[in-house]
């Protein structure tokens, strides 16, 4: 990977990183899901912050089809946060999440094909998914549309 790439990667797992803090994990009476305990375990809520307790539980729920948890999935392989960095299989799961219309994924992809990360690089591709986000109201998509 070229340095200009590997920077764009380190900024955009930046971004990605701010898809856990909308979940509610922390309503009292409310069962925990699988990708509650994730974000619990990302973000040390509750409990000493894991990235590997998180990829375990984020793990668990995407493959039983919860696009949140594929799009923080996505995210961990991104970043290498409990599991080694691999942008084929962050590619993957965000792509999957988008596909359920999860906006931020739809934007995820968007900035994966942009990047070339975990798929080849292709602006069209990358614009198609910037304006699936866009029109589920995702402002950084749109944004991004502005470029």
């Amino acid at each position: 990977m070229s340095i200009r790439k590997m920077i764009l990667w380190m900024g955009l797992c930046g971004f990605f990183a701010g898809c856990s803090t909308g979940r509610e994990a922390d309503i009292p009476g409310r069962p925990q899901t699988k990708a509650d305990m994730g974000v619990r375990y990302l973000l040390g809520r509750g409990v000493q912050q894991n990235n590997e307790k998180a990829f375990y539980y984020f793990s668990r729920a995407a493959n039983e089809g919860d696009p949140f948890a594929q799009n923080e999935l996505a995210y961990l392989y991104a970043s290498g946060k409990g599991t080694p960095r691999d942008p084929t299989q962050s590619f993957f799961w965000y792509h999957k999440a988008a596909d359920r219309g999860l906006a931020s994924a739809e934007y995820n992809v968007g900035l994966m094909y942009e990047a070339g990360l975990g798929v080849a690089n292709n602006k069209a591709l990358a614009r198609e998914w910037y304006q699936r986000s866009a029109s589920h109201g995702f402002e950084p998509a749109k944004q991004a549309l502005q470029h």
